[in-house]
């Protein structure tokens, strides 16, 4: 069936009028009679019933008009699917995440999805949660990896729980302890990581109501560690930044636990460019998480 046919037929149905529908197809009243008769031809029964002021369905044409509006709405899923496949396989996607997930998360999971989709490029921004808030709120990043973000209304997929840890120098003397109580944090010097930017630390001691006296701050989290190591004072993280790295510190739990949750935040998976739609699924299902 010739779809422009189904349309000929629908719009005379939907305007009253055969010159109604050839002005919303661009055919004159004569064009869409021809098509109509033609649909009526191959189907063997008549549609419309053609009247001095207009058109009208016969009994057979209201039956087949829902089916003639279902048939029309197909061919524009058809192309709505074609345009976003089209999209899917080409385009950039800016990720804004945390040195941590860049360096340990994201690479596996990179790699397999770049080698099912060459011309989609990854460009990742190993930043503080501060900075990725400001980023994935403005746009310049389309989705994130980290902390769940202030503002509620994005798309928050959680995939993972990260324990929040003390890093102590090796003479500290809870260095060789089961844990390191967060009150002490009051007595100590604390260095911290992200430019003293550090949310997930500064929201875990003001919920302990501790003011930390911040001796020393740093961009980098393994610099942070090296300043540990040499005695500066100590160092509050999560435990993933510390995972793969051999230093000269002890690394011990908190007391009372406390862990941050990691996630996915994207502002809308439903107005996501496909390109990035895709990543977000992909990541989630190699991640063990639904995007649901």
């Amino acid at each position: 069936m010739d779809i422009l046919k189904c349309k000929a037929f629908v719009s005379a149905v939907d305007e009253g009028s055969l010159t109604g529908a050839g002005k919303l197809l661009g055919y004159t009243p004569s064009g869409i009679s021809q098509l109509v008769s033609a649909m009526e031809s191959e189907l063997g029964f008549s549609l419309l019933i053609r009247k001095s002021n207009g058109v009208v369905p016969t009994n057979e044409g209201e039956i087949m008009y829902p089916l003639a509006v279902e048939y029309i709405e197909k061919e524009s899923e058809i192309y709505k699917a074609a345009t976003e496949l089209s999209g899917m396989y080409k385009g950039n996607v800016m990720i804004a995440t945390y040195a941590s997930i860049a360096a340990h998360t994201l690479p596996s999971i990179i790699k397999e999805f770049t080698d099912m989709h060459p011309s989609i490029n990854i460009q990742i921004e190993e930043t503080t949660k501060n900075r990725i808030e400001k980023l994935v709120s403005s746009g310049k990043a389309d989705l994130a990896f980290s902390s769940r973000l202030s503002n509620q209304s994005f798309k928050w997929i959680p995939f993972a729980e990260d324990r929040m840890v003390a890093v102590l120098p090796k003479e500290h003397p809870f260095a060789d302890k089961d844990s390191y109580p967060i009150k002490n944090c009051r007595k100590e010097d604390i260095i911290m990581p992200s430019e003293g930017d550090d949310a997930d630390v500064r929201e875990l001691l003001k919920k302990h109501s501790i003011v930390p006296n911040i001796r020393l701050t740093t961009l980098e989290n393994f610099t942070a560690i090296n300043m540990v190591e040499k005695g500066l004072g100590i160092g509050i993280m999560n435990e993933g930044i510390t995972r793969y790295w051999q230093t000269g510190t002890a690394i011990v739990p908190l007391d009372p636990p406390s862990s941050i949750t990691l996630g996915i935040t994207v502002p809308s998976l439903e107005t996501a460019a496909p390109a990035v739609k895709e990543f977000v699924c992909f990541a989630a299902d190699k991640l063990g998480v639904s995007v649901e």
